[in-house]
Order: structure tokens, then sequence, then C-alpha cells
């Protein structure tokens, strides 16, 4: 480890993962190679070390296709010595930077890509990146010893952690990962937007993401229950939710919302031993709450609105504070825009006067600006092919509209979709035209000189708040966003967004698709601002979170 090393040319498509024409010192120690970055001029002590291992150095014989299971397995093996290695170095009687520590970073219980590790099949080896604040002296010079021994002492922890490496298990989460994998295209093949296994665990620990103890385990349906038969030959059972308009509805306490957030989490693929390994959802689907005080740009909202009081252009309407029941239309109208094929909706967090209004309110309140969701809801699934799944318990205005309806009492599952049409239940007639739905949003940068907006600060505050100086989004109700390491990766997505070139002719959507493709290598390195204040590690997002983060950033305008 001491002065041997070598010189690493980075060319072709190396030169994807690093700086172009650079030349790097690789050091090597017993079967791996490291070397060192800068992260800001202005702490030349804090570094991200990069570590490289092989395949073999695991006892892998062969990578599976999709690498992605490996890498989290392998992150979720080796960060947490690290992390401890870092806490053993804490010493109450030093300043901070008069000692060294260690930042891994750590894996949730969702398979996703993430920048603390990867594996680049040009090199045929693993990338295990590592923050690392190399111990000074009187905050001034660097502690050569100290240092030596620690960064001696994090390689040995993580050769430790590859040569007990666990093959057997995280075979198994390569075998889960490829199984969701399958179930989602069998999904998109045969025509439903969610799957619910027989045997998931869907309740979760108070406050946590751990599946709860004791809980009642889902099991479908026979109406609805789907067979799915996968490529090893086992077969998995579930509940099939078919495109269209689905309705759970059941007493207080009795599952429903419970079911409708492992629907939504299903977005995701999670890890063996989380419960909700085979809830399976269409990607693209999105939450839609009432959100009371976001704001509303340039929106046409027509579907949802005939005018509005002190004629506000209803074809380009704008509000610093929408109501409950304008923010429900604007996320819908967004998210149909941006390419959602479901919408999840609870009616414990919506607008009662925009999801519902009976026959008797109709001949009461004749002059009424809104159209209900109700009047919708067919027409987005029969026309713009995106199906509804919704949480209702306290209204049987929506059962007539229904393909599906699913009763929950006390976490367990009826289909009484037949008994519901005995009923003598009818649609509420509508003479609306169909919406001339948005299908196309640009926004207007800000007026400058300058050839690009270059943002002083650019940092996701918490995990609620992103901030572009000035500008600033809160994204609470984004409930797919579930980490901070996520927002990081948006917010520096946004500042390539929002500061790019003369966006203002450029198709929103299209604009956030090919900057996502485009940026493909950001796992290997991420190019950022020198004023970005977000922590270092990035999780992947989703280009309709992207799009509908930029939709709520204050003091944007589109077009």
């Amino acid at each position: 480890m001491h002065n041997l090393y070598t010189t690493r040319h980075y060319s072709g498509a190396a030169a994807a993962y690093h700086r172009s024409e650079m030349e790097e010192k690789v050091f090597n120690y017993l079967s791996m190679q490291f070397s060192f970055t800068g992260t800001n001029f202005r702490t030349p002590e804090k570094l991200i070390m990069e570590v490289w291992f092989s395949p073999s150095d695991l006892g892998i014989n062969q990578m599976p296709k999709n690498t992605l299971p490996v890498e989290d397995y392998l992150l979720r093996t080796l960060s947490p010595a690290i992390n401890a290695l870092s806490e053993s170095y804490v010493n109450d009687k030093k300043e901070s930077r008069e000692k060294c520590s260690f930042d891994s970073q750590t894996a949730s219980e969702i398979f996703i890509n993430r920048n603390g590790v990867y594996y680049s099949a040009d090199w045929e080896k693993f990338c295990l990146k590592i923050n690392i604040n190399i111990a000074l002296i009187n905050n001034t010079f660097v502690n050569g010893k100290s240092s030596f021994r620690a960064v001696k002492e994090l390689l040995e922890t993580i050769h430790n952690g590859i040569t007990s490496f666990n093959k057997t298990e995280c075979r198994r989460s390569i075998d889960t990962f490829e199984k969701q994998q399958y179930i989602r295209k069998y999904l998109r093949e045969n025509n439903y937007v969610s799957f619910v296994a027989n045997g998931s665990i869907l309740p979760r620990l108070n406050g946590t993401s751990s599946p709860m103890n004791h809980a009642i385990s889902f099991q479908s349906p026979p109406g609805l229950e789907t067979n799915i038969f996968l490529p090893d030959g086992s077969i998995i059972k579930g509940m099939g939710v078919k495109k269209g308009v689905t309705v759970i509805t059941g007493g207080g306490y009795s599952g429903k919302s419970t079911l409708l957030d492992a629907i939504e989490m299903g977005i995701y693929n999670h890890i063996p031993g989380d419960g909700r390994e085979f809830v399976i959802t269409d990607s693209r689907a999105l939450k839609i709450y009432a959100e009371d005080g976001r704001p509303v740009m340039n929106l046409d909202m027509s579907p949802f609105y005939k005018y509005f009081p002190n004629e506000a252009d209803v074809k380009s309407f704008s509000t610093h504070h929408a109501s409950g029941s304008v923010s429900q239309a604007a996320n819908i109208i967004e998210a149909v825009y941006a390419g959602t094929k479901l919408l999840l909706i609870d009616e414990d967090k919506s607008a009662t006067n925009f999801m519902i209004r009976d026959k008797n309110m109709r001949l009461v309140v004749e002059k009424e600006p809104i159209i209900p969701f109700t009047d919708r809801i067919k027409e987005l699934s029969e026309k713009q092919e995106v199906s509804t799944i919704l949480v209702i318990g306290g209204s049987s205005e929506y059962l007539s509209y229904a393909d599906t309806v699913i009763l929950m009492e006390d976490y367990t599952t009826r289909d009484i979709t037949a008994f519901v049409k005995t009923l003598s239940l009818s649609e509420t007639e509508n003479s609306i035209d169909e919406a001339a739905w948005t299908k196309r949003r640009r926004y207007a940068p800000i007026k400058t000189d300058k050839q690009f907006i270059y943002f002083r600060t650019v940092a996701a505050e918490n995990q609620k708040k992103i901030i572009l100086d000035e500008y600033s989004a809160d994204i609470t109700l984004l409930t797919s966003f579930i980490s901070g390491e996520q927002l990081n990766h948006l917010a520096a997505i946004m500042e390539k967004l929002i500061g790019g070139k003369d966006p203002v002719h450029t198709d929103m959507m299209g604009f956030v698709n090919d900057v996502l493709r485009n940026n493909t290598t950001w796992q290997q390195e991420f190019s950022m601002s020198v004023n970005f204040k977000a922590e270092r590690w990035f999780e992947d997002i989703r280009a309709i979170d992207v799009f509908c983060a930029i939709s709520r950033l204050r003091g944007i305008e589109f077009l």
C-alpha cells in the first residue's frame, strides 16, 4: 500500500465514468485497488475513496444480466461494518477535523440503483464509493500517520466483508429480483396494473418500513386470484388488479389504506424478507392527494373546472395557494400529462367537493364550477387508459363506476363486485364534453443576460423540501419519494433542468426524460454545481416524480 501504485488512463467507454483524458493514481492492497478524488478545494481533507474488486473475489463466477440485486446485496453487506468502524474513531476530546471518519451509503428495503456501489461491465469490477474525512493536525496539516492507519483498517474491513460474502443470500436476492421483473412483464402483457401475492405481509411496524410482527398475511379473494407461472417452473398466486376502476371499501381500521399504501410502494422492487416482495404495481402509478397551499402555474384546469370567480382564465390558471379541490384537480391533470397509467386515491386525503357531488346536491347547487372526479373517471379509463384504484368508506357514489369492488374486513379481502351490481345504483347523468387533457407543458426560465442560470444554492433542505436559490418546492405529498438520497438526486436533476439553456421551447416531460436518459452514468460520477448543498449519496428517481416536483416549484412559470 505504501508507494506502490499504477496509473490508470480512462478512455473509450470508461471515459463516461470519469473525466476525459484524466490520470489517476490507483493503489493496490490485498486483492483490491483504490483511489481518491477530492470534493472541494476549500476542504481538501474531504475525499471520495473508490475501492475496486472483481466478482471472483466474491466467489461469483458469472454475473446476472441485471447486476442491480448483486450491487444492492453487496452494499447491504459492507456498509454496516464500514459505518461501525467510523463510529469507533469518534473522539469527543478532539475537533471533528482532527479525526478520521468514513461514510458508506446504506441500503433500504428496496432494490434501487445507488451511486454508493456499481458494477462496471467494461472493467468487470465492482466499485465501492466511500466518503472519507482525513485527519488533520490543528485543523491545518494532514495527520499522515493517523490517516494511513485508518485507511489501512478501512481496507481490511472491506476485504473481510468481501471474503465472507454470502453467495447463497446473494443468489436469493437475484432470484427474487428476477421474479419481480418477470411479474412486471406479465402484468404489462395481461392488462393488469397491480398484483398482491398471497402470503404478503402488508402492515408495517409503527414508524418503520419493516413488516409488522404477527400481522395477518394477505390472501386474494378467489374471484380475483391470478396464477403466474414463473420461468423456474414455480407458480406464484395472488390478487391481480385489472385495468379500469377498482374500489376498495370497508369499515374503519379494516386495512383499506394499508392495502393502498402497499400497492403504491409496489412501484419499487422489495428485498427478500420485506413482506412486500411480490406486491408489484405499474411503475408509472402515482398517489393523488388534496394538497392545500401548493402553487399552480399556468395550468389548463378545464377538465375539472367550468370557470373560476373573478374571471380567472380556466385554460391558464395560476395561484400561489391552491385550495384542496384545485390542488387535487391540478395533481391529476399533471399526472396524466406526465404519463401515469394508474391513479391511487384515498378519500380520507381528498377534497370531498372534488371527489363527489350526489344527485341531491346537483339539484340544490345548480351553479357549481367544479366538475367532480366521478364525471371524469370513466373517461380517464376508457379514453386516456389511466386506471384508478380508490379507497372509499363513506359514500356509495363510486360503486356504480367500479369495474371491481373489494371489501376489506379485519385485513381480509372479499370480491363483492357481483353483489354491488345487484344494488340499485346508477351513474349520475352529466352532459359534459370530453376533456382537453394537457398534452404539452413548457416552462419559462428567468430572464437573464447570462448564457445559463447559475444557482448559488442547490439543496435538499430535508426530506420534504428542495431549494434552488429563492425557489423552493414542498414535496411532502409526493409520497413516492422515500429517501433523502432520492431528494439529493432530484435537487441535482432540477438544477440541470431549471438552469439549462433555453428550455422555453422544450416540451417539459420530454426534457425530463432526456436528462434522465442522457445521465445514465450518474452512479459513477455525478456532475454538479460547486455550491450543491446536498449530501453526495444518490438513489434513482422516476421521470414522473421529477416533473411533479418541478410543477410545485414556487417562482417558476409555465407556458
